[in-house]
């Protein structure tokens, strides 16, 4: 991804703040703006063995090249089998 910088206005004691803590700006502000528009950044763990979270099935979890398999939901961030999926999918997966 291409990055582009650009200029904020902070109030001056607030920057100082940030600096004096070592924080980096940059990554706060572009964590801040993904949010807002609710693109924010996930890790999926892709390892081997998982169970559902529902029914707790043990299933290979599925790929963007194979889709057979646990899914990934998110924001949930669970895995789920197909027939949970379908199961609870009208009544609220973590419930």
């Amino acid at each position: 991804m291409t990055k582009k910088h650009t200029s904020l206005t902070i109030d001056n004691e607030i920057l100082e703040a940030l600096k004096e803590r070592g924080v980096n700006m940059s990554e706060l502000a572009e964590n801040a703006f993904r949010k807002a528009l609710k693109r924010e950044n996930v890790e999926i763990d892709l390892t081997d063995g998982e169970k559902c979270f529902k029914c707790g099935r043990e299933q290979r979890k599925a790929t963007a090249d194979d889709m057979n398999g646990l899914t990934w939901l998110y924001p949930d961030e669970i895995w789920i089998c197909n027939s949970c999926l379908t199961k609870y999918s009208s009544s609220g997966i973590a419930q």
